[in-house]
């Protein structure tokens, strides 16, 4: 392509011109996002500049596609925006519905801290983490999992050429440490089994008093099926997964044999009578008769107001998973056979709970050193020593 004479921008009252010569002629493009003219604003035109020296580049290295650039018609400019690049990179994801759902949340939040019509090629690393310190009190956990979004939104941004550089790449992750487990005293826990029963016997009281006495995660609870349910042997087959109304395998995966004690067999046994007839899942919603979606109406409707008829302190209902796990190490069950339980990796189980794996063993260890110490002298006996 030919090309004379130098790229510019050109200020209007309202608008940004970016004036360049192809093959000969003199063109003019408004610049303009999302339907509207691109405002002349500092930060506006030095973007506008910036773009012109990139066009005036590749005009003089005869690359320079107007395509790339401007729509076909050739008459306006469209700025493409962070926001339209996070919209069409999670359009291009194959992920669970569950997984769309954690980027969407990001894309939303990269969206509402400023981000959402700021020209893609204009974007600066120090215009992300403003956008983060308009959320202080984000953990660190999420931050991570919205910079993560971005980052990759913005590489497929660099992979289609769009952009040299990532400006995400050089953000730090946040420093953050997994919360602990907090479960259940048995006294919380056989206060919230009472209360529960007694405000909503049948269903909701089978449910919870299995929860806390099998330890299943939340999805697992949901998707449990009588299929699955040998009361013959007292065992459960834990093969799927309710995620956001979705049904899928496992979070690792893996289909496990749970062994029901005598109180969650008890709890299952009572169900029958509400659910075995239809031969599907175990436990419904009993408003509605159908599966449980999600955790939040059992928290709303149930959890959260027994939790607080109970006068005890709220924790998520993932906690009867902990519940059970620091039980079952109270009973001085073996680590393994714990974690084939949980549908953990032994190394993963004695990370989360060596706190209770422990027990009183750091006491009795501690006893034996103590024990070992020869009693401290006082300072005036140590000087006598000396001197004698």
């Amino acid at each position: 392509m030919g090309r004379t004479g130098q790229a510019s921008v050109e200020v209007r009252s309202n608008s940004i011109r970016v004036l360049f010569t192809l093959d000969g002629q003199r063109v003019r493009q408004t610049l303009y996002v999302n339907g509207k003219t691109l405002a002349p604003t500092k930060g506006n035109l030095l973007y506008a500049a910036r773009l012109a020296a990139e066009i005036q580049d590749k005009i003089r290295l005869g690359i320079f596609s107007p395509a790339e650039y401007f729509p076909a018609s050739g008459s306006v400019a469209e700025v493409l925006t962070v926001g339209r690049q996070l919209d069409d990179w999670l359009a291009a994801q194959r992920i669970e519905a569950s997984t769309r759902a954690g980027y969407s949340s990001a894309v939303r939040f990269w969206k509402l801290a400023g981000l959402e019509h700021k020209p893609l090629k204009a974007l600066r690393t120090s215009e992300i983490m403003r956008a983060l310190a308009t959320r202080p009190t984000l953990t660190g956990k999420t931050v991570n999992n919205y910079v993560s979004v971005l980052r990759e939104a913005l590489e497929l941004a660099v992979t289609d050429n769009v952009l040299s550089t990532n400006p995400a790449d050089t953000l730090k992750r946040a420093k953050h440490q997994k919360e602990p487990p907090d479960p259940f005293t048995p006294a919380e826990r056989d206060a919230i089994i009472a209360r529960m029963t007694a405000t909503h016997p049948g269903q909701v009281a089978n449910m919870v008093e299995f929860w806390f006495w099998t330890g299943m995660r939340t999805s697992e609870v949901f998707a449990l099926s009588w299929l699955n349910v040998d009361l013959a042997s007292g065992t459960i087959l834990v093969a799927d997964a309710n995620v956001r109304g979705t049904l899928k395998s496992t979070k690792t995966n893996t289909a496990r044999t749970v062994r029901l004690n005598s109180r969650a067999l008890a709890a299952v046994q009572r169900q029958r009578e509400h659910t075995q007839a239809a031969g599907d899942l175990v436990f419904l919603d009993p408003r509605y008769g159908t599966g449980w979606v999600d955790e939040r109406a059992f928290r709303r409707s149930y959890w959260t107001p027994v939790l607080k008829l109970a006068g005890l302190r709220y924790r998520r209902p993932y906690n009867m998973r902990h519940t059970y796990a620091t039980a079952m190490l109270m009973a001085s069950m073996t680590p393994a056979f714990c974690a084939k339980q949980l549908g953990h990796s032994v190394e993963m189980f004695l990370r989360t709970y060596s706190k209770w794996l422990d027990g009183d063993q750091n006491d009795l260890e501690m006893a034996r050193l103590e024990s070992s110490i020869v009693p401290e002298l006082s300072p005036a006996s140590k000087l006598g020593k000396l001197t004698a």
